[in-house]
Protein backbone atom coordinates (compact mmCIF):
# COMPACT_ATOMS: atom_id res chain seq x y z
CA UNK A 1 0.00 0.00 0.00
CA UNK A 2 0.99 3.57 -0.80
CA UNK A 3 2.26 6.01 1.43
CA UNK A 4 -0.52 8.20 0.48
CA UNK A 5 -3.23 5.30 0.51
CA UNK A 6 -2.02 4.17 4.32
CA UNK A 7 -2.53 8.04 5.42
CA UNK A 8 -6.21 8.39 3.59
CA UNK A 9 -6.87 5.07 5.28
CA UNK A 10 -5.62 6.19 8.98
CA UNK A 11 -7.92 9.23 7.86
CA UNK A 12 -10.92 7.13 7.41
CA UNK A 13 -10.48 5.74 10.91
CA UNK A 14 -11.02 9.72 12.92
CA UNK A 15 -14.10 7.90 14.83
CA UNK A 16 -11.99 5.50 16.57
CA UNK A 17 -10.06 8.51 18.30
CA UNK A 18 -13.23 8.63 20.37
CA UNK A 19 -13.44 12.87 20.53
CA UNK A 20 -17.46 12.64 21.38
CA UNK A 21 -16.16 10.58 24.50
CA UNK A 22 -13.66 12.51 25.11
CA UNK A 23 -15.44 16.18 24.73
CA UNK A 24 -18.69 14.31 26.78
CA UNK A 25 -16.40 12.84 29.88
CA UNK A 26 -14.53 16.99 30.13
CA UNK A 27 -17.92 18.47 30.54
CA UNK A 28 -18.89 15.75 32.95
CA UNK A 29 -15.59 15.68 34.60
CA UNK A 30 -15.96 19.66 35.33
CA UNK A 31 -19.81 19.62 36.43
CA UNK A 32 -18.95 16.53 39.08
CA UNK A 33 -15.49 18.94 40.19
CA UNK A 34 -18.15 22.00 40.57
CA UNK A 35 -20.34 19.69 43.02
CA UNK A 36 -18.10 18.08 44.94
CA UNK A 37 -16.41 21.50 45.65
CA UNK A 38 -19.69 22.58 46.82
CA UNK A 39 -20.27 19.83 49.11
CA UNK A 40 -16.68 19.91 50.36
CA UNK A 41 -17.39 23.69 51.63
CA UNK A 42 -21.03 22.67 52.88
CA UNK A 43 -18.92 19.58 54.74
CA UNK A 44 -16.31 22.73 56.56
CA UNK A 45 -19.57 24.59 57.16
CA UNK A 46 -21.12 21.64 59.28
CA UNK A 47 -18.09 20.71 61.19
CA UNK A 48 -17.16 24.53 62.13
CA UNK A 49 -20.83 24.44 63.44
CA UNK A 50 -20.95 21.46 64.94
CA UNK A 51 -17.64 22.20 66.81
CA UNK A 52 -19.19 25.58 68.10
CA UNK A 53 -21.94 24.55 69.40
CA UNK A 54 -20.52 22.89 72.12
CA UNK A 55 -19.51 24.50 75.57
CA UNK A 56 -15.97 25.95 75.60
CA UNK A 57 -14.68 23.41 78.31
CA UNK A 58 -16.22 20.48 76.27
CA UNK A 59 -14.37 21.76 73.44
CA UNK A 60 -11.14 22.39 75.57
CA UNK A 61 -11.22 18.65 77.08
CA UNK A 62 -12.06 16.99 73.42
CA UNK A 63 -9.12 18.83 71.60
CA UNK A 64 -6.49 19.87 74.04
CA UNK A 65 -4.86 16.43 73.50
CA UNK A 66 -4.41 17.19 69.74
CA UNK A 67 -2.24 20.24 70.17
CA UNK A 68 1.30 19.76 68.92
CA UNK A 69 4.71 20.13 70.75
CA UNK A 70 5.60 22.89 68.10
CA UNK A 71 2.53 24.89 69.37
CA UNK A 72 3.14 24.52 72.87
CA UNK A 73 6.76 24.48 72.57
CA UNK A 74 5.97 28.64 70.60
CA UNK A 75 3.71 29.98 73.13
CA UNK A 76 6.38 28.73 76.10
CA UNK A 77 9.41 30.56 73.98
CA UNK A 78 7.18 33.63 74.21
CA UNK A 79 6.05 33.23 77.86
CA UNK A 80 9.18 31.84 78.91
CA UNK A 81 12.38 32.34 76.68
CA UNK A 82 15.88 31.17 77.98
CA UNK A 83 17.47 32.69 81.01
CA UNK A 84 20.66 33.02 83.15
CA UNK A 85 19.12 29.86 85.27
CA UNK A 86 19.00 27.87 81.96
CA UNK A 87 21.35 24.93 81.79
CA UNK A 88 24.11 25.40 79.22
CA UNK A 89 23.70 21.87 77.92
CA UNK A 90 20.31 22.50 76.97
CA UNK A 91 19.98 24.36 73.43
CA UNK A 92 15.75 24.46 74.16
CA UNK A 93 14.42 28.22 73.23
CA UNK A 94 12.35 28.01 76.53
CA UNK A 95 13.18 27.68 80.28
CA UNK A 96 10.65 25.12 80.63
CA UNK A 97 12.85 22.25 80.68
CA UNK A 98 14.58 20.03 83.67
CA UNK A 99 16.55 21.87 85.89
CA UNK A 100 15.30 24.91 84.48
CA UNK A 101 14.26 27.99 86.75
CA UNK A 102 12.01 30.49 85.77
CA UNK A 103 12.09 34.30 86.74
CA UNK A 104 9.51 35.98 89.12
CA UNK A 105 8.34 37.86 85.73
CA UNK A 106 8.09 34.69 83.65
CA UNK A 107 6.23 32.51 86.10
CA UNK A 108 3.88 35.37 86.53
CA UNK A 109 3.22 35.23 82.47
CA UNK A 110 2.93 31.88 82.23
CA UNK A 111 0.45 31.28 85.48
CA UNK A 112 -2.13 34.46 83.82
CA UNK A 113 -1.55 33.37 80.27
CA UNK A 114 -2.78 29.80 80.96
CA UNK A 115 -5.79 30.45 82.79
CA UNK A 116 -9.15 30.35 80.37
CA UNK A 117 -12.38 31.92 81.34
CA UNK A 118 -15.63 31.28 79.47
CA UNK A 119 -16.56 34.64 78.23
CA UNK A 120 -20.09 33.95 77.82
CA UNK A 121 -20.27 33.09 81.22
CA UNK A 122 -17.93 34.24 83.09
CA UNK A 123 -16.74 31.16 85.10
CA UNK A 124 -13.50 29.54 85.18
CA UNK A 125 -12.65 26.91 83.28
CA UNK A 126 -9.04 26.28 84.28
CA UNK A 127 -6.62 28.11 86.72
CA UNK A 128 -3.88 25.71 87.69
CA UNK A 129 -1.11 28.11 88.33
CA UNK A 130 1.29 25.76 87.14
CA UNK A 131 4.45 27.75 87.03
CA UNK A 132 6.52 27.75 90.86
CA UNK A 133 9.52 29.21 91.43
CA UNK A 134 11.81 26.08 91.79
CA UNK A 135 14.38 24.24 89.64
CA UNK A 136 11.76 22.35 87.14
CA UNK A 137 10.98 18.51 87.47
CA UNK A 138 9.34 16.32 84.89
CA UNK A 139 6.24 16.71 86.66
CA UNK A 140 6.22 20.67 86.39
CA UNK A 141 7.36 21.02 83.05
CA UNK A 142 4.03 18.09 82.35
CA UNK A 143 1.96 20.38 84.00
CA UNK A 144 2.95 23.26 82.35
CA UNK A 145 2.38 21.92 79.19
CA UNK A 146 -0.73 20.67 79.73
CA UNK A 147 -2.05 23.95 80.74
CA UNK A 148 -0.53 25.79 78.31
CA UNK A 149 -2.42 23.08 75.63
CA UNK A 150 -6.00 23.83 77.05
CA UNK A 151 -5.22 27.54 76.42
CA UNK A 152 -4.32 27.13 72.98
CA UNK A 153 -7.52 24.83 72.54
CA UNK A 154 -9.50 27.67 74.11
CA UNK A 155 -7.81 29.70 71.60
CA UNK A 156 -8.95 28.07 68.81
CA UNK A 157 -12.38 28.01 69.76
CA UNK A 158 -12.57 31.45 70.45
CA UNK A 159 -11.48 32.17 66.78
CA UNK A 160 -13.90 29.45 65.21
CA UNK A 161 -16.71 31.53 67.10
CA UNK A 162 -15.62 34.47 65.81
CA UNK A 163 -15.42 32.93 62.01
CA UNK A 164 -19.12 32.06 62.77
CA UNK A 165 -20.05 35.59 63.65
CA UNK A 166 -18.51 36.91 60.39
CA UNK A 167 -19.46 34.35 57.98
CA UNK A 168 -17.64 31.53 55.72
CA UNK A 169 -15.24 32.31 52.70
CA UNK A 170 -17.19 30.39 50.21
CA UNK A 171 -16.34 30.34 46.04
CA UNK A 172 -19.00 30.80 43.77
CA UNK A 173 -19.15 29.91 40.30
CA UNK A 174 -20.37 32.91 38.21
CA UNK A 175 -19.95 31.64 34.86
CA UNK A 176 -17.80 29.55 32.86
CA UNK A 177 -17.03 28.25 29.64
CA UNK A 178 -15.54 24.81 28.33
CA UNK A 179 -13.63 24.67 25.38
CA UNK A 180 -13.23 21.41 23.61
CA UNK A 181 -11.20 21.05 20.33
CA UNK A 182 -9.52 18.26 18.27
CA UNK A 183 -6.49 18.82 15.12
CA UNK A 184 -6.41 15.82 13.07
CA UNK A 185 -3.37 15.75 10.49
CA UNK A 186 -2.83 12.67 8.13
CA UNK A 187 0.44 13.10 5.45
CA UNK A 188 1.58 10.63 3.43
CA UNK A 189 4.68 10.53 0.48
CA UNK A 190 5.78 8.01 -2.70
CA UNK A 191 9.28 8.33 -3.91
CA UNK A 192 11.32 6.70 -6.70
CA UNK A 193 14.58 6.94 -7.72
CA UNK A 194 16.26 5.36 -10.57
CA UNK A 195 20.71 6.13 -10.93
CA UNK A 196 22.58 4.02 -13.75
CA UNK A 197 26.20 4.48 -15.07
CA UNK A 198 28.34 3.14 -17.99
CA UNK A 199 32.04 2.92 -17.87
CA UNK A 200 33.75 1.59 -20.90
CA UNK A 201 37.67 1.31 -21.22
CA UNK A 202 39.76 -0.57 -24.22
CA UNK A 203 43.37 -0.59 -24.26
CA UNK A 204 45.60 -1.65 -27.20
CA UNK A 205 49.47 -3.05 -26.70
CA UNK A 206 52.38 -4.19 -29.25
CA UNK A 207 55.33 -5.09 -27.94
CA UNK A 208 58.30 -6.07 -30.46
CA UNK A 209 62.19 -7.36 -30.49
CA UNK A 210 64.34 -8.34 -32.98
CA UNK A 211 68.15 -8.72 -32.85
CA UNK A 212 70.25 -9.07 -36.12
CA UNK A 213 74.20 -10.41 -36.85
CA UNK A 214 77.08 -9.51 -39.04
CA UNK A 215 75.06 -11.49 -41.99
CA UNK A 216 71.42 -10.81 -42.06
CA UNK A 217 70.07 -13.89 -43.18
CA UNK A 218 71.35 -16.35 -40.63
CA UNK A 219 71.43 -14.72 -38.03
CA UNK A 220 68.67 -12.88 -38.41
CA UNK A 221 66.07 -12.99 -34.87
CA UNK A 222 62.22 -11.69 -34.33
CA UNK A 223 59.31 -11.85 -32.28
CA UNK A 224 56.50 -9.70 -31.79
CA UNK A 225 53.28 -9.86 -29.94
CA UNK A 226 50.08 -7.91 -29.45
CA UNK A 227 47.42 -7.60 -26.70
CA UNK A 228 43.86 -5.97 -26.93
CA UNK A 229 41.94 -5.55 -23.88
CA UNK A 230 37.95 -4.08 -24.05
CA UNK A 231 36.31 -3.37 -20.83
CA UNK A 232 32.63 -2.30 -20.13
CA UNK A 233 30.71 -1.80 -17.21
CA UNK A 234 27.29 -1.14 -16.54
CA UNK A 235 25.53 -0.17 -12.89
CA UNK A 236 22.36 0.25 -12.54
CA UNK A 237 20.93 1.41 -8.89
CA UNK A 238 17.06 1.78 -7.86
CA UNK A 239 15.21 2.88 -4.70
CA UNK A 240 11.59 3.34 -4.37
CA UNK A 241 9.84 3.71 -0.84
CA UNK A 242 7.02 5.27 0.81
CA UNK A 243 6.17 6.87 3.89
CA UNK A 244 3.38 7.92 6.02
CA UNK A 245 1.97 9.13 9.25
CA UNK A 246 -1.16 10.75 11.70
CA UNK A 247 -0.35 13.44 13.67
CA UNK A 248 -3.04 13.56 16.36
CA UNK A 249 -3.91 16.25 19.09
CA UNK A 250 -6.66 16.62 21.20
CA UNK A 251 -7.03 19.65 23.48
CA UNK A 252 -9.04 20.67 26.09
CA UNK A 253 -9.70 23.47 28.31
CA UNK A 254 -12.46 24.69 31.46
CA UNK A 255 -12.13 28.55 31.90
CA UNK A 256 -14.24 29.30 35.00
CA UNK A 257 -14.76 32.80 36.36
CA UNK A 258 -15.02 32.76 40.46
CA UNK A 259 -16.58 35.17 42.85
CA UNK A 260 -16.62 34.95 46.47
CA UNK A 261 -18.82 36.41 49.57
CA UNK A 262 -19.85 35.40 52.90
CA UNK A 263 -22.66 32.83 53.81
CA UNK A 264 -24.14 33.77 57.74
CA UNK A 265 -24.26 31.13 59.72
CA UNK A 266 -25.77 33.01 61.95
CA UNK A 267 -27.86 35.65 63.10
CA UNK A 268 -26.30 38.47 64.98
Amino acid sequence: MSGVNEAMAAATRLNEIGFVEFTTKLVSDVFDTLVASNLRQQQAFIELLQATSRSLKDYVNETKDDIGPGEIMQLLTALAPRNADTPDTSESPTAVIEGGKLTAQQIEAVNTSVAVTDPSTGAVISDPKPAKAAALKPEDIDAIRDAVATRIAANKYTLLKEMVKLGMLRLVVTDGTIESGLNFHSYGSDFLRNNSSRYSSQQFQLKANAQTGSILSAWVKASASTAYTSVNVSTSNTASGSSSGVDVTITGGVKINFKTDYLPLETP
